[in-house]
């Protein structure tokens, strides 16, 4: 019996403890809490003419106006408009809050049915929670769900109810709560997800707009559709059993109960919503939100771009400073390469759809609609950006350029990269000195710890020079180099490069040969970071998208830092010969030729890369077959860009990283060099220990002055380190280049990887053939390289 008092005592302890704990955080809150409270409550009396949202301007790096948006662009629903709300009301009222106008803030049925649930389930799973409780727990904003900031929420509840009426608190209400997509408030979200009023939603467009409330993150229809509806359907039932919450004295129940599929299946053609079976699950699309993107913008001229600086103004800066002052964002964009790259990049992918509707099905589960569905949601990501600044001149995430929600594919989504990131292997083995672009490689087959890789052509071409090499993407010759560099100091050079931790490293990159072909996932944006790091001489680039801020009265809230001298990560000789290297891919020598007129200077540098779609994929897709991803980086003065195309999912296609990614590079440079210009030096000068030689790419030997001596390929002005010259050619004989057309072994013709440009005309004459998926092989406890 001592034991079971001793409990209780300690019971109450603890208890008396927790609820003194919580009164106390209370306190110090409550005077924010009461701000933001007298804030709300003048946002929803009245008649709402005071409400002047203020202006913020988003300008380019020439001044030029590409973006207007609000905070808000509406005004917020009122005490005196609430009655034109009924229909969400209804639903939100149904689905979160019965009792609402009957219990006076805390409803303990629903508290004592959670504690229950949440004690037999060891975790927080159910919340019981009022609209006022909500409310509450808004305005504190306290973060983690645990005991005591629930206590300290029952505090601002009882505060809540004891200070405002019903309809105050429920108006307050429906303009914060969180609706998911940066979405505060349900007029924001009936604006973004439906394009309406919220006084305008149905009773389906009301459901799916109160079914996220629980879960914003998981229940959006952007993130997951499938679950969005479901919980539509829900809400929805959940409103047909509360008919008395529709403040509809004429409401017909039965008519409600009897149209729900009916009203269902007219939200379904609305808003295209549509069923797709994939294998053995069921894919769903909808236009629900196509509009999203654009429902703060006035003007919006960059909207992947001008989503991010959106994004960025509102993390940075409180409601209250944005009410109260107008903003100019002078940004990095140059807005006449964005249209540019958008339309490149568009049309690009329309040529790729193209090819797809002409692929036959051999699946007979997969009908036409099912091709004209995936051919559709074929897509791509485009930035450009400065290498010595770091300044992001364009940047497109995705095929639907403006008036839609979309990911922003250049900094979220990350593949594989193929043969791009062979200019990093090479620059690493450029400053290891294992290699210089002179030197002879061997292509032949391997046998490193069990990893055999092939190329994209059949068999093996033996001797060549390193800049043949990766001028051919030879694969086993970028195998070979990356376990003579060794993992781990490609892998440190990598994570500096950007600027990831070691354990970030080692979560992202599996440590095998197969990073040499690029087997490691890295978005657009960060493969942009790579080869703007070899453009601006082996130093780090920081990408940055804002210039300054400049507030209503003309002070400068935010400058961004000036330029300093940033972490050498590679050493500028090797950089630079790898500029040199990557030429070649551009040269008659390469896997994407650019005809120019004689005796014009190469300034273009880059390289493509293609990833074969598994065979595991093609039951998936109906027996389709190609590529799963295509990119193209290239190189001009003071210019990066990369190019990636693909399927979000993984959908193979037809094409590869020369005639897709590359095509849309090569009518981006052509008309951007037309209306605007590049410079003219491709590698910046620098102090270090080099020469600079003039070689002949046929062979890698020094160029002769001499009649006798004979080269296709003649290269000026290459960078070399002091002591590691190329040879000189013996006798003067005219070397012999390997070709693609070459046969392997048994005499057999391989696969084109060849496409060729002319920088007037950027149609390819042949498109090219797909790198082989790289297959992995893990390293062996202790060492650095298989």
């Amino acid at each position: 019996m001592t034991i079971f008092w001793l409990t209780v005592i300690a019971g109450l302890f603890i208890g008396a403890f927790w609820v003194g704990g919580a009164y106390l955080v209370w306190t110090s809150e409550e005077a924010r809490v009461v701000r933001s409270l007298e804030k709300y409550q003048k946002e929803i009396g009245g008649n709402g003419q005071s409400f002047q949202p203020k202006p913020i301007l988003i300008r380019d790096r020439a001044g030029i106006v590409t973006g207007e948006f609000y905070r808000r662009s509406f005004k917020p629903i009122r005490v005196d408009n609430l009655n034109k709300h009924r229909i969400i009301i209804w639903a939100l009222l149904s689905s979160e809050d019965r009792e609402f106008f009957v219990h006076s803030g805390v409803n303990y049925v629903a508290i004592i049915r959670a504690l229950v649930a949440n004690i037999t389930q060891f975790r927080l799973s159910q919340g019981g929670s009022t609209i006022s409780q909500q409310l509450a727990k808004l305005t504190l904003n306290l973060g983690k769900r645990n005991l005591s900031n629930k206590l300290t929420e029952l505090y601002a509840t009882f505060y809540i109810e004891s200070r405002f009426s019903k309809e105050e608190i429920l108006a307050m209400y429906l303009n914060q709560i969180f609706l998911g997509e940066n979405n505060t408030g349900v007029e924001e979200a009936s604006r973004y997800y439906f394009r309406k009023p919220a006084s305008e939603l149905t009773y389906e467009e009301a459901a799916l707009i109160v079914g996220i409330i629980p879960a914003p993150s998981l229940y959006n229809p952007m993130r997951n559709l499938k679950i969005a509806l479901n919980r539509q359907k829900r809400v929805l039932s959940d409103m047909a059993k509360n008919p008395e919450l529709s403040q509809n004295p004429k409401f017909d129940l039965k008519k409600f109960t009897e149209s729900m599929d009916s009203g269902l299946k007219k939200f379904y053609i609305q808003y295209k919503v549509k069923e797709t079976k994939v294998e053995d699950d069921l894919e769903v699309t909808s236009e629900i939100g196509k509009f999203g993107a654009n429902k703060d913008f006035r003007i919006n001229l960059s909207p992947d771009f001008n989503a991010e600086i959106r994004n960025f103004v509102l993390e940075t800066f409180s409601d209250e400073d944005l009410d109260e002052t107008s903003l100019e964002i002078f940004t990095t964009l140059d807005i006449e390469k964005q249209r540019i790259a958008e339309s490149a990049l568009r049309y690009g992918i329309d040529e790729v759809r193209k090819e797809i509707q002409k692929e036959i099905i051999k699946d007979k589960n997969k009908s036409q609609e099912f091709l004209e569905s995936l051919a559709l949601r074929m897509t791509g990501a485009m930035v450009a950006l400065d290498p010595l600044t770091g300044d992001i001149e364009a940047l497109v995430g995705g095929y639907k350029i403006s008036n839609s929600y979309q990911i922003n594919r250049v900094e979220e989504s990350r593949r594989q990269p193929g043969s791009t990131i062979k200019a990093l292997v090479y620059a690493l083995a450029f400053e290891k000195r294992i290699i210089n672009p002179s030197s002879l490689v061997i292509d032949r087959k391997l046998n490193i710890a069990g990893y055999s890789p092939k190329n994209w052509y059949k068999g093996f071409r033996g001797e060549m020079t390193a800049r043949q090499a990766l001028a051919q993407s030879v694969n086993t010759v970028s195998v070979t180099l990356l376990n003579e560099i060794g993992l781990n100091y490609f892998l440190d050079k990598l994570g500096k490069i950007l600027s990831l931790s070691d354990e970030q490293v080692k979560e992202r990159f599996s440590k095998n040969l197969s990073l040499a072909l690029g087997s490691g996932e890295l978005s657009p944006m960060e493969l942009a970071i790579v080869y703007a790091t070899l453009a601006n001489g082996g130093r780090k680039v920081t990408p940055r998208k804002i210039l300054k801020i400049v507030a209503e009265d003309g002070r400068e809230i935010f400058v961004a830092p000036e330029l300093q001298d940033s972490e050498q990560i590679i050493d500028p000789v090797a950089a630079a010969m790898a500029l040199n290297t990557l030429e070649s891919v551009l040269s008659g020598e390469g896997t994407m030729q650019i005809k120019q007129k004689e005796g014009e200077k190469l300034l273009f540098a880059g390289k493509t890369g293609t990833v074969q779609s598994p065979k595991s994929a093609n039951k998936k897709w109906g027996g389709l077959k190609g590529v799963r991803d295509t990119w193209f980086s290239g190189i001009l003065p003071r210019h990066v860009t990369v190019v990636w195309v693909g399927h979000d999912e993984g959908a193979p296609f037809p094409g590869s990283g020369s005639g897709v990614a590359g095509s849309i590079w090569v009518k981006y440079v052509r008309e951007v060099n037309a209306k605007i210009g590049f410079g003219t030096e491709l590698i910046p000068s620098f102090v270090g220990d080099f020469v600079r030689i003039d070689v002949c790419g046929d062979d890698g030997t020094v160029l002769e002055k001499d009649p006798t001596y004979v080269c296709k390929f003649p290269l000026l002005a290459q960078y070399y380190y002091i002591g590691d010259l190329p040879k000189k050619r013996s006798g003067f004989n005219q070397a012999s280049t390997p070709q693609p057309s070459s046969t392997d072994a048994q005499g057999n013709e391989p696969e084109s990887e060849i496409s060729k440009y002319d920088i007037e005309n950027e149609e390819p004459e042949s498109p090219d053939a797909v790198e082989l998926e790289p297959p992995l092989i893990i390293v062996p406890k202790g060492k650095d390289t298989p």
